[in-house]
């Protein structure tokens, strides 16, 4: 009788699990209030899913055509989200107020509307977060190859490096993509290259051996001739390149 309570109890709480990840993503959606800027995936339980966090309108009007609807969903931020950064060097060790660092920490977070936009969109609450309500299983930052791009990945890391969010990253859940700033094509052959080291690297391995050896103002200028000859196209944002690319 016993054996069987618990395995009934266990049936139950399965169920119930099932039932909870089916209405997750509806229920999360209807209490947050989100913009219409979340472009949702249409599984219903977070196993699978991926949301893209984009820069701004343009990257996600590519995005939201280029993605899988059934697994991807897209988020674009507009501009570059609030530094959650707080020095806690030091301050917790001399007078014991790291909680109330963390407390400063949160209240700078939730005083940002695109902050408070993402963490919706996450589903895990905040001051009450649960990292079981993440509606996607992957979160991948998504911004452009240029110095801007690089800025506002750093911001978004900054966040997710906060408490409570940094079990986000503890548990596998955050990732990076990396966009190209260049691609090159040759006839009917086009590479794709990250930046502007990597497309130096690219013209000398297709020069011949000749050019590695010339000195440094000489091998500037061989470069910059090279670079005259080649179809090179340079994205300035994700927006540039069309939704098959992206």
């Amino acid at each position: 009788i016993i054996l069987l309570k618990i395995v009934q109890a266990a049936i139950a709480r399965d169920v119930a699990r099932k039932a909870r990840e089916g209405v997750r993503r509806k229920g999360s959606l209807e209490l947050s209030g989100l913009p219409g800027k979340l472009a949702d995936c249409q599984i219903g339980k977070a196993e699978g899913t991926e949301l893209f966090i984009v820069e701004g309108d343009s990257a996600g009007g590519s995005a939201k055509q280029g993605r899988n609807r059934e697994f991807q969903a897209v988020l674009p931020l507009r501009g570059k989200i609030l530094n959650t950064f707080i020095d806690v060097n030091g301050h917790k060790n001399r007078n014991g107020n790291g909680q109330d660092l963390q407390t400063k920490a949160f209240s700078k977070m939730m005083s940002s509307n695109e902050i408070v936009t993402l963490i919706n969109a996450l589903g895990t609450g905040s001051k009450d977060f649960d990292v079981e309500n993440l509606r996607y299983e992957k979160i991948i930052i998504m911004t452009d190859a240029d110095v801007d791009g690089s800025h506002i990945r750093t911001l978004l890391l900054t966040f997710f490096n906060n408490r409570p969010f940094n079990q986000l990253i503890e548990k596998g859940h955050l990732y990076l993509a990396q966009p190209p700033l260049f691609k090159v094509t040759k006839g009917t052959k086009s590479t794709y290259i990250k930046n502007e080291k990597d497309l130096e690297k690219y013209i000398l391995k297709s020069s011949d051996n000749g050019a590695k050896k010339l000195k440094k103002a000489d091998l500037e200028k061989f470069i910059s001739d090279q670079k005259q000859k080649l179809n090179i196209q340079r994205f300035k944002g994700l927006g540039e390149m069309n939704p098959e690319e992206l």
